[in-house]
Parts: C-alpha cells; structure tokens; sequence
C-alpha cells in the first residue's frame, strides 16, 4: 500500500489517498505520485517528507520536480542508533541539535560537535566513521536551517491509527472490501474534523491557541535591545 498524509489545522494526521500494488518499485511510486497530483491538482504547492527510499525520491523528482522532498530525521535517527550503538544516545543528541537549528551559523556548529564525537572512542575506527554515509544525504533533505521554501516541520506524518488497524488486519478480505473499510474510515474522520470545526468560537484551531499562549507566556521574560536599525537582539527563554 501507498500512502500520502497530512497535518490538518489542528495538527492531526489526515489521510489524503492511498495506492494499492503488487510490488514497490519506482514505477509504482510514480503512478501513485501523478494519480495524487491528478486529485490535488497542478496547481497545488506541496512538499513531500518520507523515509529514506530512493523510490520516492525518483517519484518526486518526475512527477512534482518543483516540490521539496526531505527525509524524515527519526529515520535518519534511527539509522544512528544502529550504527553507534542502542546504549549511547551522545550522538543521536547531536544530531537532533543540528537538526533543530534554526540558523546555518548554529548548524555548522552543532554538525562539527557531531563529527567530533564519532571522531573519539568509542564510536571511531581506523577505516571510518560509523556515520560516513550522512554525508552522503543532502543536507537540505533533513536540516531544517537549508530548508529551501516556507519552512515547515521536516517530519513525518504517522498514518492514522484505524487505517493501520484496517491495512494489517483484513489481508485474507477481498481487496474491494478493504478499499471500502478504507474509504468509510476517511469519510467518517472528515466528518469528523468538520463537526469539530464547525464548533469552533475563534478563528484558530485549539492546537494553534494553546501554541500562541505558550510563545506569548515566555517572551513575558524576554528582552529586546537594538543592535541596528533593521536588527534586534532578544535574551530571555525562548
């Protein structure tokens, strides 16, 4: 099965289509991505967050070549964990640093302490560093300082839970029987999020509100001082 998600405006995963095939390759991946363009339209902005497949990256690439595809950092995180170790998390701490920057400056900072610390034992050895092939993924594909448009979260969407249940759960059934399960569980999650929104009193969703009142509880102990007319420096909690 493909599967394209997204964050809705409360911040939920929303299943947009699904695929069904009999063997994941790059063709498969590239008659999925042109049937979801068909249904989202040519005009749509869209980027695209996935795992570290090359597949997908294929599909992107031919079908939406002006879109941005990044890799998931907990894959990338994970795939840390596997080569330096389940027991150390030093490493994995650095990359998650050089991943949350905001700033190239800070970026290259961060990225540096990561390279040192696989540079000492235990981690390095006499061939290589166990984490060579990082430098092999562009660093636009998961550091969120590159990221090259609007700037959204690089993450990746967990599929919802019921289309999990659904997808494992009903192998032996007729293969209209799950589309159709699939499709009832979509319908019934729209209609969800509809009646959920239509109750809304303010313009903002309930995620966005509680976001605002925390960033507006912290900079209460904020700073600012003018370094130059078009530049401010904050102290203070962010």
């Amino acid at each position: 099965m493909y599967f394209a998600v997204a964050l809705d405006g409360n911040h939920e995963p929303l299943l947009l289509a699904i695929g069904l095939g009999t063997l994941e390759c790059e063709e498969s991946w590239e008659w999925f991505m042109m049937k979801l363009k068909e249904c989202l339209g040519e005009d749509t902005e869209v980027g695209f967050i996935s795992n570290l497949c090359d597949k997908i990256d294929f599909a992107v690439q031919r079908v939406y070549p002006d879109s941005y595809h990044g890799y998931c950092p907990k894959y990338i995180a994970r795939k840390i964990r596997d080569s330096v170790g389940h027991n150390d998390t030093k490493v994995e701490t650095l990359f998650w640093k050089s991943y949350n920057a905001y700033s190239v400056h800070d970026f290259y900072l961060c990225l540096e302490r990561l390279q040192s610390a696989c540079k000492k034992p235990p981690f390095f050895t006499l061939l290589r560093s166990p984490i060579f092939w990082l430098d092999n993924i562009a660093i636009s594909k998961w550091a969120r300082a590159f990221f090259p448009k609007l700037r959204y979260n690089v993450k990746l969407i967990d599929i919802p839970e019921m289309v999990k249940i659904i997808s494992t759960s009903t192998r032996e059934f007729p293969i209209t029987t799950i589309i159709e399960l699939i499709n009832t569980s979509i319908q019934s999650t729209y209609a969800e999020r509809a009646e959920v929104a239509g109750r809304l009193s303010i313009g903002v969703t309930p995620y966005v509100e509680i976001k605002v009142q925390k960033h507006v509880l912290c900079c209460h102990s904020m700073q600012h001082y003018v370094r130059t007319n078009n530049s401010f420096v904050v102290h203070g909690r962010s």
